[in-house]
């Protein structure tokens, strides 16, 4: 079996973490589970330590609103295996998990759940190495989706083959809206999700042209400016646009390719 440690983060979803953290802890072989506390305002760190001492519990004091990316970034720090998997806290581990998907696991991949069940999109699996090698998840996310996705994008473009687990390893617990957007600074789902996902594309489009990861700034510019006009299209309800510029010398051989990407933004009905 490979080795294999596992991280789930918790914000204000204590009760399911409740649920779902013995599962993970009762997996055969697992190196280390992680639990990254992000100023639980419910005291998640105090009820592992508590109830589950066989976990490590990683603190991260004073954030107003919740960070994904950061978070797991945090706890991926405290993993010293050769394997990373990351667990929601609203997933329930199957018994067997560790033992059906560890003797598959082969470098050169990363492992998702093959489902629709878009609560079980966080949950996956990556060599140490490949994850480090990608720099983790984008911090840049503020909103609620869209950084796994991002994270999957970011080890494809490294050169990563999406391999499966069966879905029926891994169970999503049912909960409305309000839990998964309550602790981030845009609690309109939509709104959040679309800001993310319209970034995520600009982001990569930009990277595949320049054939290399964007630095922060980068990242950032891009955020707002995807920020700013989908907030004023989602609200004036009509289409919008967005005008990327490529900085000078950014895409290789530039001088025969568009210094601009335009996007019009339109909304599914």
């Amino acid at each position: 079996m490979a080795d294999l440690g596992l991280v789930t983060t918790c914000m204000g979803r204590l009760p399911a973490l409740q649920q779902s953290l013995g599962s993970m802890l009762a997996q055969p072989g697992i190196s280390r589970v992680v639990v990254v506390d992000y100023s639980c305002p419910d005291g998640a760190g105090d009820w592992v330590a508590a109830n589950h001492p066989g976990a490590q519990v990683v603190r991260v004091p004073g954030r107003a609103c919740f960070n994904a990316s950061e978070a797991r970034n945090i706890g991926a720090r405290y993993v010293e295996s050769n394997w990373i998997g990351f667990v929601d806290s609203d997933v329930l581990l199957d018994p067997g998990f560790a033992a059906a998907i560890g003797p598959h696991l082969k470098p050169g991949g990363y492992y998702r759940a093959r489902s629709d069940d878009p609560g079980l999109g966080g949950t996956f699996l990556c060599t140490h190495a490949d994850f480090e090698r990608v720099g983790g998840f984008d911090e840049v996310y503020p909103c609620w989706g869209e950084e796994d996705n991002d994270l999957f994008d970011a080890l494809a473009f490294a050169g990563l083959e999406q391999r499966w687990f069966p879905a029926s390893l891994v169970r999503h617990l049912p909960h409305g809206d309000d839990a998964r957007t309550r602790n981030y600074p845009v609690a309109d789902k939509e709104l959040g999700h679309a800001i993310n996902r319209v970034y995520r594309i600009l982001k990569w489009d930009v990277a595949r042209l320049a054939r290399e990861p964007l630095a922060l700034e980068m990242r950032r510019a891009l955020y707002a400016r995807a920020g700013e006009a989908v907030t004023a299209s989602i609200r004036s309800d009509s289409p919008g646009e967005i005008a990327v510029h490529l900085p000078v010398g950014l895409v290789p051989g530039g001088r025969s390719l568009a210094r601009t990407l335009t996007y019009r933004l339109t909304r599914d009905r």
